[in-house]
């Protein structure tokens, strides 16, 4: 076997230029690309809250619109009733009934019962008479204009 002797080589060597790795700088993010994410959720959560807020007064107005509805109906149906009660009421027999009773009222007798005399010329006299007055006024305004 042959086998090749070892030699020493004094290579002498040169170190290696090192390329210093500088850390590569981020590049910094802009402002704009900061707010408009930020803007874009709080335009979303008002959007949201605008919609809420729509569903809300609109459950809150149906609410108003049914209890209105039960009010209309209760003073429909207490018209009725006092309608049925204006109706009884306008009965003669009804009220001479509740008059008696209720009120412990009775016919009067003679000695309660005044009778009055009237003039019966006095309505038309007077009328006759302001009528009258204001035909001469009128002419008495003209004439002290004239005059």
């Amino acid at each position: 076997m042959v086998v090749a002797t070892k030699r020493q080589y004094h290579v002498e060597q040169l170190p290696k230029p090192r390329r210093e790795v500088k850390p590569k700088l981020k590049a910094k993010p802009k402002l704009a690309s900061k707010i408009k994410p930020v803007i874009l959720v709080v335009l979303g959560f008002m959007m949201a809250f605008l919609v809420v807020s729509r569903h809300a007064m609109i459950a809150e107005n149906h609410q108003r619109i049914l209890e209105l509805e039960k009010e209309l109906d209760q003073a429909l149906k207490r018209n009725e009733l006092l309608k049925l009660e204006l109706a009884a009421s306008e009965d003669l027999r009804r009220i001479e009934e509740v008059a008696r009773n209720q009120l412990h009222m009775d016919y009067p007798d003679q000695t309660q019962v005044q009778f009055v005399e009237l003039p019966e010329d006095d309505g038309q006299q007077e009328q006759a008479e302001v009528a009258k007055h204001q035909e001469t006024d009128i002419w008495d305004f003209i004439l002290r204009l004239i005059d």
